[in-house]
């Protein structure tokens, strides 16, 4: 009984952080396709990408960091943060990163 307990609980915990990860990646695509769009700031996206995870799962994901980059012609948004644990002593991070070209207009 205690094993199956315990498998229980794995499931659960490994559960939680497929969908912490599913979280970041969301988050970090949505920052930046806010960042990309022309005349859009670095601030554009990391708001974008906190407006996610705050609607989507403030308690899923634990200690969010969120970080942007620009480089010339494309912006980079990065989420880090760690699912919720159901095992005591067992943390699991989950990050996320996407890079997308920056619209501009070319006459």
């Amino acid at each position: 009984m205690p094993l199956l307990l315990l498998l229980v609980l794995a499931s659960v915990h490994v559960g939680l952080w497929f969908h912490a990860r599913h979280l970041v990646n969301a988050a970090a695509q949505e920052g930046a396709r806010a960042a990309r769009a022309s005349g859009a700031t670095d601030s554009d996206g990391y708001d974008r990408a906190q407006q996610i995870l705050g609607d989507l799962g403030s308690n899923s994901v634990t200690s969010p960091a969120i970080v942007v980059t620009r480089s010339s012609g494309s912006v980079t948004v990065s989420v880090t943060g760690h699912a919720p644990p159901v095992i005591p002593g067992l943390p699991m991070s989950v990050s996320a990163s996407s890079t997308s070209p920056i619209e501009e207009f070319k006459p």
